[in-house]
């Protein structure tokens, strides 16, 4: 090999070497060769890095090989897949914060629908870390802890004091077995076991075939009574009915219309006959005959 040739061949080592090298370099910076598969639009990207990993679904699928500021609110950040991923129109991709040290990644959603071209741009998001969660429960305990010392002012205390003394002061009058409503408990429950003893007592002294034998002719006399009261009744239905129909000596007097006609006329001549003797007493001779 001569020197010409050997000059060569260390030239080509040394190229493919910093050839090597500067992929290296780019690849760990999250660099890669050629233009972003998906550009993301975003209007602030927090603490996000060239190089952050991209992940769907908590898998790694990709990196940010480049990060573009374009205007205020304005930062585009280029994405290459590891992968081959169908990104559609519907995709979104928030910047979220991982870990203790707030490490942002972006969790792609790929979305459905219509499949975007290859370097297409979509609008992405920052969603709350760890440390922006917990500010805003800091914040709001904060608001709680106002207005529950809003709540305790000193008068509010003080009626809360105020009331539990009373409560205190109840239960011991309750607890008092002398002059308290229980002292009256024991003499109750007393009357009412001499009571139930008396029951008792009564209640033995009672023959039960005798008090059997009253209530059966009880309920005889009821049901003789009860018999007797149906055939007056009975009698009565018949006697109406006949009544009804014209049967007898007192249908005919209610079912005769000159009766009433008649009786009205005798008593006017009755009422004309003392009318006239009242007015001309001696003017009605009395005629008498002896034999």
């Amino acid at each position: 090999m001569n020197s010409y040739q050997k000059t060569a061949a260390v030239g080509l080592f040394v190229i493919l070497g910093a050839t090597l090298f500067l992929g290296g370099v780019l690849w760990l910076r999250g660099k890669s060769v050629g233009k972003a598969e998906l550009n993301v639009l975003y209007t602030d990207i927090g603490n996000l890095k060239e190089g952050a990993p991209v992940r769907i679904s908590g898998a790694p699928v990709g990196r940010v090989t480049e990060i573009v500021y374009q205007d205020q609110g304005r930062v585009a950040v280029g994405i290459k897949f590891a992968e081959k991923i169908v990104v559609t129109a519907t995709a979104t991709a928030p910047i979220t914060a991982v870990g203790m040290l707030g490490d942002e990644v972006i969790m792609l959603d790929p979305g459905r629908g219509t499949p975007l071209a290859p370097g297409d741009t979509i609008k992405g998001s920052i969603a709350p870390g760890v440390f922006d969660k917990a500010a805003i429960i800091a914040e709001q305990a904060a608001q709680t802890l106002t207005k529950v010392n809003a709540m305790l002012d000193p008068k509010l205390i003080a009626d809360l004091r105020n009331t539990l003394t009373s409560t205190q002061k109840f239960m011991a009058f309750l607890a008092d077995q002398q002059n308290g409503p229980t002292s009256q408990v024991k003499p109750t429950l007393l009357v009412l076991q001499r009571t139930t003893a008396r029951l008792d007592s009564t209640l033995t002294q009672i023959d039960a075939k005798s008090l059997q034998a009253r209530v059966d002719t009880t309920m005889r006399a009821a049901t003789s009574a009860t018999n007797r009261l149906g055939a007056m009744t009975a009698h009565a239905d018949s006697l109406m009915t006949r009544i009804e129909h014209g049967n007898g000596t007192v249908s005919k007097l209610l079912n005769d219309s000159t009766l009433y006609s008649d009786l009205r006329k005798t008593m006017q001549a009755m009422t004309d006959l003392l009318n006239e003797i009242k007015k001309n007493p001696g003017k009605i001779g009395v005629t008498v005959k002896v034999f």
